[in-house]
């Protein structure tokens, strides 16, 4: 079908409610949905007549008037389909939908009615007619919300011809019943920090020519889009062809394509962090996303103290990926960034270096070997470590680790590092003199940085670590470690069975998180007093009430996370800082 332009859509709409015969002509050939005496294969010098008196009119402002209600019949005749709003968000006060206009100067309506389901469906620049069946009202926006009868008469209406520039305008908050779902265009500059604007959205103050600081004029975006055209404070916009959205008070003027904006001056991108990803590769991110075309592939922009070289650099959205030759693990190196690397917009990098630390390689750990039950609450848990490398930000928790609940809840140290077959004993009540009578701290460098001749509980074979807890609870337990990203490395279940108490709900919560993580056997979601027992290692109650007697330990070095991995509190006598028996050097 022929392009639409508004002198030919006034003759059209003219047509359908004039005199056919007055011409003197007989009807002319039409499609089987168009108003009569319209010729839809006409050259367009026929279409392009002027527009006549008696125009049928559109029915919009009388749909806008209207009392809101199902059950409603408003005719909409004639009107062009000025925009397609996807879904995004909320379904009630974001839903697909499509807008509706024939005059420059409006009135406008908002159909939220997704226009992929309607038949036909609808495109941009379409002419149609439909009945209104019902009407709401949703933050302030009246809207139509249930149609029938829908005909498409023509397309490929040039819908920019209905489109104002209300750049000036100092009414378009004012008068926002005026302005509300027409279509606009406006350029003006971004003056506060984007916020959450809804499920899905994001939103700023926009000032422009004609209203400055008016937190009610609003540009607003989905997420999706805001990272994609790194929409931010101070970037200037122009917006093409969008409809006025509104949340009562506030006129939100959208973009959800990227067609529907363009951004310029906005803040020169800086480094907002450097990690490094293995021992040959670093991931620099940006505040803004980064042009592709300004970075080298050979990672040469990148420059590194300490002794490695960049050798290839990869861009993706706002991260530069950079391939550099083997790291030490924990070193600090600076890169030097060259201010040649720009956004999308053209603006150079402001800062021009970030410091990082070489990569480190996580060590695996096992829980070994556990007492709950030492006089004075000087009870331990033993780790094992079965394959080297860094223990920083690794936790221990007893139970959910609640400290208001007395619950172990102890990390290690920034830069501890540790070698397979190492021990790392955790010493609860720190504080007490009792336990800890030489005041001995955190073991970081060496297993004897604290001796045991000075240290009387320290042991010589083991890091030694000393929290501030009151001691673990020698009932039904759950002793669980995290990892540095905090996911759980290993656990184990251990009862005071026969006690006959029910068990704890932080014990049995903390279970649920093991079993959903497949850390214990069986692996549930929640667990029952008599299931938690029969699946727990036994008797903690019974273990020693000192450093050398009996313990709960590990019977090997195999791990299928259940009870037969552990012996019963009466079971074994402790082994702390030492293989215990039935485990070899790995």
């Amino acid at each position: 079908m022929r392009q639409l332009a508004l002198a030919s859509l006034a003759f059209l709409v003219a047509a359908s409610c004039g005199d056919n015969g007055s011409s003197g002509k007989p009807d002319a050939p039409r499609r089987p949905d168009g108003p009569p005496g319209v010729d839809i294969d006409a050259p367009v010098t026929d279409i392009d007549a002027p527009s006549v008196d008696g125009e049928l009119p559109d029915g919009i402002a009388g749909a806008k008037g209207a009392t809101p209600g199902a059950g409603l019949a408003l005719p909409i005749q004639f009107v062009i389909v000025t925009y397609l709003k996807p879904q995004v968000g909320s379904m009630m006060n974001d839903p697909a939908g499509f807008t509706i206009q024939r005059s420059k100067d409006g009135p406008a309506l908002f159909v939220s009615v997704d226009p992929a389901t309607t038949n036909p469906p609808l495109a941009v620049g379409d002419v149609v007619s439909f009945t209104i069946t019902q009407i709401g009202v949703i933050g302030g926006q009246k809207r139509a919300q249930l149609i029938e009868n829908l005909t498409r008469h023509a397309d490929g209406f040039d819908v920019t011809t209905l489109s104002t520039d209300v750049s000036a305008a100092a009414d378009l908050v004012s008068a926002i019943d005026t302005y509300d779902s027409r279509l606009i265009n406006l350029t003006g500059t971004i003056f506060e920090n984007f916020a959450t604007s809804g499920a899905g959205f994001l939103r700023a103050g926009v000032n422009t020519a004609g209203i400055t600081n008016n937190a009610n004029l609003q540009v607003r975006a989905p997420l999706a889009l805001f990272d994609t055209v790194d929409l931010a404070n101070t970037c200037a916009v122009a917006l093409h062809n969008v409809p006025v959205g509104r949340f009562n008070a506030q006129v939100q003027l959208p973009a959800f394509v990227a067609g529907d904006v363009t951004i310029s001056n906005c803040p020169g991108p800086t480094v907002v962090t450097a990690i490094a990803l293995s021992q040959t590769s670093v991931r620099f991110t940006f505040s803004r996303n980064i042009k592709p075309t300004t970075v080298n592939a050979d990672g040469s922009d990148f420059v590194f103290d300490n002794g490695i070289t960049a050798t290839e650099a990869t861009v993706e959205g706002k991260t530069v990926t950079v391939t550099t030759s083997t790291q030490t693990p924990s070193t600090t190196y600076t890169a030097t960034i060259a201010n040649t690397i720009t956004d999308l917009q053209n603006t150079a990098l402001t800062t021009a270096s970030q410091a990082f630390t070489g990569f480190l390689v996580f060590a695996k750990v096992r829980i070994n070997e556990v007492n709950a039950n030492i006089a004075s609450s000087c009870d331990m848990i033993e780790l094992r470590v079965i394959e080297s490398g860094s223990m920083a930000n690794f936790t221990i928790k007893e139970r959910l680790g609640l400290a208001g609940q007395q619950e172990l809840n102890f990390t290690f140290p920034a830069g501890f590092n540790v070698q397979k077959n190492d021990f790392v004993i955790v010493h609860t009540n720190g504080i007490a003199a009792t336990c800890n009578p030489a005041g001995a701290t955190q073991e970081v460098t060496t297993k004897t940085d604290q001796p045991r001749a000075m240290f009387g509980n320290n042991f010589d074979s083991a890091y030694d670590f000393w929290a501030n807890d009151n001691g673990l609870t020698a009932t039904d337990n759950v002793f669980t470690l995290f990892d540095a990203q905090g996911a759980i490395m290993d656990a184990v279940f251990v009862s005071n069975d026969p006690n006959a108490t029910a068990t704890a709900n932080n014990t049995k919560n903390a279970a649920a998180l093991v079993g959903m993580a497949n850390q214990w056997d069986p692996a549930l979601a929640s667990y029952s007093d008599t299931v938690f027992r029969v699946n727990a290692a036994d008797n903690l109650g019974a273990t020693a009430t000192n450093q050398a007697g009996n313990s709960i330990q590990r019977v090997n070095d195999q791990d299928t996370n259940s009870k037969a991995d552990w012996t019963t509190g009466a079971g074994a006598a402790s082994t702390w800082g030492a293989l215990n028996p039935g485990q070899a050097a790995l």
